[in-house]
């Protein structure tokens, strides 16, 4: 005849239900790896954060360079112009220096503001 079947001498109650991050040990273990492993690759000097962090100065940097290169080119073009041609020379001494030839006659205007009634 048939057989019956034996249950199980262990209850299902004390069974284990699951996989390794069930009990709060595995849980915790898992996130203390987590955070030294963030730590390690993130927070270090030599981590992900410190590497952004260098990438954006050196393009700070690039940006300020290629500034001063072109501030450069600018001033190498003043320094010949000055060194070789004389009419801009002489434009240059009159205008900032309010220098004139000799036997010129050089006028300053005096403006009047209206606000305050002073000369400049």
């Amino acid at each position: 005849m048939a057989k019956k079947r034996s249950r199980s001498t262990t209850s299902r109650s004390s069974r284990k239900t699951g996989g390794v991050f069930d009990n709060k040990v595995a849980w915790i273990s898992g996130a203390i790896i987590l955070l030294i492993l963030f730590q390690i690759f993130v927070m270090r000097d030599e981590g992900l954060y410190s590497l952004l962090q260098l990438k954006q100065e050196i393009r700070d940097m690039e940006t300020h360079i290629a500034r001063l290169e072109i501030e450069k080119a600018e001033l190498e073009s003043e320094r010949d112009r000055l060194l070789n041609d004389p009419d801009y020379l002489e434009r240059i001494a009159r205008e900032r220096f309010r220098m004139a030839k000799p036997g010129e006659k050089v006028f300053h205007v005096v403006t009047e503001t209206k606000a305050r009634g002073e000369t400049r």
